[in-house]
């Protein structure tokens, strides 16, 4: 690659400022942009007809295919052509944009939010490594080419000490910009249609597109040829097949009576088979996609369990979500509103992280104190949940909740990758997201959204036996519900139905909150067992021979 311009990316004219306020904000529409938008879920189900497990299936198939990209990573920032690619990029964003905003097919949504997913990880790393270059002058490619590994155990501990400090710094940066753009959609669905969101986005690609085209010059890539090679997306497919099929499983489950159901039973064998697939591949290719020897690695496999149960532990978020919609009765609006608190978390647990890491503690005792923290939110609505809860107080267990997982999300990416070896670096992103962003969450959304279920039906059960006209408090409900009808001009039938389903409605209740109660309580068992797990679990540095090669640890 030929030596970059003084001002590269950008025109000399550009003041150096105005330049990193720009590639600053190139990642608003970057992180944002997807194939559906969380906040706007209910809006979109509600509109579109459809089961809010598809709106959750698309989610994660956008994060599918983030995952897929990784493996190009590190021949795509060496690429270094900033406009062209952003410009590409953005354009295909903007039409699929456009198709998720028009289309009321789910296959369609589905292949759409596949490939967002990619672009936004090809847009994302390139603006990233961009921004290094011209806000630090630094070239951050040399710290990732295989063959620049250091040579000996002092260059490691350097290596790993520096991730400890950058890290926590980069997850943050981009959790905060991922909650504004949350908050902007569900503010956008609340105001006007879930629509409108697409159409937002859209505005926003095409704006940074033109800021683009007057800020940057075209720079020519000084090579042979484009460093990627395409016959690998044939294992993309196999890799993002593979995913799907894993996800549809813990997604669709409850809702299809799982194995009862032939379509979870397809795809069930369609994992399996596609899983085999790839490894097979992997295997037998000359340069494979997948560095599968990555699983040798003992920080690795530690990295793997640790985002896992993380993620699993993380979606007891849905206690603050599910009891504030049933006990408050509040919109999409404030329900974002309340997730706000969490970049107040976030920024309060980088600041812990630095100080912790500063002062040498280990990561072990990093950890252990994010799952303490993570229990304690739980512990917290344990305490909370009741008939008459206060919205006020929500924001509490939003925050702690954020602080302990800010230490397991920024910190565990830095033990996975002490002295790891740079070639498996792309590896390990993919193995990183498809863990933290798909199969954790999955399992955990899988997990906690069936016992809930269990669990209400259970109370339901239970709390349903002495509701009838002899329980004085049901009858005079009953009656007064009755005779409310009657007044409106309903029929007794309907009067009488009306009167059942209040009577109802008040057992279900009482039942979603008994249910959330318990759960919370074992939620914080299962934190604190966690935190106990790492602190008794050994943490061993991987060894370096002579050569400075992998040995298998």
């Amino acid at each position: 690659m030929a030596s970059c311009p003084r001002n590269y990316p950008f025109y000399n004219w550009v003041p150096k400022p105005v330049g990193i306020l720009i590639l600053i904000l190139l990642f608003i529409p970057i992180l944002t942009t997807s194939g559906v938008y969380t906040a706007n879920s209910t809006e979109m189900f509600s509109g579109l007809g459809i089961l809010s497990e598809h709106i959750q299936y698309i989610g994660f198939l956008t994060s599918i295919g983030m995952a897929a990209f990784c493996p190009f990573f590190y021949d795509l920032v060496c690429i270094r052509r900033e406009k062209l690619m952003c410009v590409v990029g953005f354009a295909i964003l903007c039409v699929l944009s456009w198709v998720c905003a028009q289309t009321d097919s789910l296959i369609v949504l589905g292949v759409s939010s596949v490939l967002m997913g990619f672009l936004r990880m090809v847009l994302m790393m390139v603006n990233l490594f961009t921004l290094i270059k011209y806000a630090f002058g630094m070239e951050a490619t040399r710290n990732i080419t295989p063959g620049n590994d250091p040579c000996d155990e002092k260059g490691w501990d350097r290596l790993d000490a520096e991730k400890s400090v950058s890290q926590p710094l980069i997850y943050v940066f981009f959790m905060i910009l991922g909650q504004i753009g949350t908050s902007l959609t569900a503010w956008l669905a609340y105001e006007y249609e879930w629509q409108y969101v697409y159409y937002f986005m859209i505005g926003s690609i095409l704006l940074s597109m033109l800021v683009l085209l007057l800020t940057m010059p075209w720079h020519l890539y000084d090579g042979h040829r484009i460093p990627v090679n395409f016959r690998k997306f044939g294992n993309v497919v196999v890799f993002c097949v593979m995913c799907a099929a894993a996800i549809y499983v813990m997604v669709y489950g409850k809702v299809l009576d799982w194995y009862d159901s032939p379509s979870i039973q397809v795809a069930t064998v369609v994992a399996i088979v596609f899983a085999g697939w790839f490894v097979y591949m992997e295997k037998t290719q000359d340069s494979p996609y997948f560095l599968l020897e990555i699983f040798k690695l003992r920080t690795i496999r530690m990295g793997v369990l640790l985002f896992f149960l993380l993620m699993v532990f993380n979606s007891s978020a849905m206690f603050v979500n599910v009891f504030a919609g049933v006990g408050m009765k509040i919109d999409n609006w404030q329900n974002a509103s309340l997730s706000n608190w969490s970049m107040l978390g976030y920024i309060v647990g980088c600041i812990i992280a630095l100080i912790l890491v500063k002062k040498g503690v280990h990561l072990k005792y990093i950890f252990a104190l994010g799952f303490v923290l993570i229990g304690c939110s739980a512990l917290f609505m344990y305490f909370e949940v009741q008939t008459y809860g206060l919205y006020e107080r929500m924001k509490y267990p939003v925050i702690i909740r954020s602080v302990g997982m800010v230490l397991l999300y920024s910190l565990t990416a830095v033990h996975a990758n002490q002295r790891m070896p740079y070639k498996y670096l792309s590896t390990w992103i993919c193995v990183m997201l498809t863990v933290r962003m798909a199969i954790g969450p999955g399992a955990g959304s899988s997990l906690y959204t069936n016992i809930l279920q269990h669990r209400q039906q259970y109370y339901i059960t239970s709390l349903a036996q002495d509701r009838d006209l002899m329980n004085p408090e049901i009858a005079t409900s009953y009656v007064q519900t009755l005779q409310g009808m009657k007044y409106q001009g309903k029929s007794e039938v309907e009067s009488q139905s009306m009167a059942a389903l209040s009577a109802k409605g008040k057992v279900q209740v009482q039942a979603t909150l008994s249910a959330l109660k318990e759960m919370a309580g074992w939620t914080f068992y299962g934190c604190i067992g966690a935190a106990f797990l790492m602190v008794l679990i050994p943490w061993k540095k991987r060894k370096l021979s002579v050569s400075g090669e992998l040995n298998a640890s």
